[in-house]
């Protein structure tokens, strides 16, 4: 998919830490025996923040593509599609 800038892999590198410690958690809830309501709360907001890196981030992609494209360098129409099919992939 193509390199992210420096800030781009900092933040996605931050979040998804914060989501290994939310799936610790849940792991925690279940052992415990929570309730279902809770456990799917927190399974919920999981997802949604793994949703929200992969958005940052085929965001980020789509930006260079674009550069590229203006740029006049080969690939970028390729890498547009790649890029596409991995955002449907969120569905």
């Amino acid at each position: 998919m193509g390199q992210f800038g420096p800030e781009i892999a900092r933040v996605a590198r931050l979040r998804l830490r914060r989501i290994e410690g939310q799936l610790k958690g849940l792991q925690r809830m279940l052992a415990e025996e929570r309730d279902c309501t809770e456990l799917v709360q927190q399974i919920a907001a999981a997802r949604a923040a793994l949703d929200h890196v992969a958005i940052d981030l085929i965001s980020a992609g789509l930006e260079q593509c674009l550069r590229q494209e203006l740029q006049g360098k080969p690939n970028g129409e390729r890498t547009f599609h790649k890029l596409q099919r991995t955002f449907l992939m969120l569905r």
